[in-house]
């Protein structure tokens, strides 16, 4: 068995138990390292999609365990939808995309964004009359992350959900898991179809990714909001200045 294909167990255990701390952020592991396996941006970001598959769905488990539900949510029904709208042009235009000419804007947005986490939810009252302008940033974010595969994006989303519609972190990061089921799901198939899945690869990913995020969802639920807006700051800063030195 190659040694990459091994440590992919691994590598995604820990990237996965880091994101579920932190709501995020396992992507500024895994995107590297399926560039240092020798795959190619489709053949990682295919692979990519497939870990995502089970990182979404234990960590949607643990929060649902935990009660965050949103069954006949029009909010999440909308989102959802519109997030496998978006995988499925996304997964037409990826290939065709250049992710390092967005690695400066993206760090740098990500990095101005960091602050509104610590915000007092008094002072973005007024962010939350515009429901219809953080729905668009919500989608606009959704199409762009079908796009350019970065865990930034998963980031910037949750900070929308919680400034717009007054959600906590922990509320916006299982609401974000929740919609990202079907968006993982029809990314892969596309992607797939593309002749981009590494099998091996896929399903050792699969493996560590659907332990690591239970895991570590269940951790950051159990350590409550302050934990988690620090462990999303830290993800945040450490991600922006990867990609500012990539």
């Amino acid at each position: 068995m190659d040694i990459f294909v091994l440590m992919t167990f691994f590598v995604a255990l820990a990237s996965s138990v880091l994101s579920g701390l932190a709501h995020g952020g396992g992507g500024f592991i895994m995107g590297p390292y399926w560039l240092l396996a020798g795959m190619t941006p489709l053949q990682g970001a295919t692979t990519g999609a497939f870990t995502s598959i089970g990182m979404t769905l234990s960590s949607s488990a643990a929060f649902k365990k935990a009660g965050y539900r949103f069954k006949g949510s029009r909010l999440a029904t909308a989102l959802a939808a519109m997030s496998i709208a978006t995988a499925t042009g996304g997964a037409l235009i990826l290939p065709h995309i250049d992710p390092a000419a967005f690695r400066t804007t993206l760090a740098l947005v990500t990095l101005f964004a960091i602050p509104l986490l610590f915000v007092h939810p008094s002072r973005t009252a007024a962010f939350a009359k515009y429901k219809r302008s953080g729905m668009l940033l919500a989608c606009a974010l959704l199409a762009i992350g079908s796009v350019i595969s970065s865990s930034a994006f998963s980031i910037l989303f949750t900070l929308v959900l919680m400034n717009f519609f007054g959600m906590s972190v922990l509320r916006a990061s299982a609401l974000r898991r929740t919609i990202g089921i079907g968006q993982s799901i029809t990314l892969f198939m596309l992607l797939a179809a593309q002749g981009g899945f590494l099998w091996q690869h896929g399903f050792m990913a699969l493996a560590g990714a659907t332990v690591g995020s239970y895991v570590g969802t269940r951790f950051a639920i159990k350590k409550g909001e302050t934990f988690a807006k620090y462990t999303v700051a830290v993800m945040s800063l450490l991600g922006a200045t990867a990609l500012l030195i990539a």
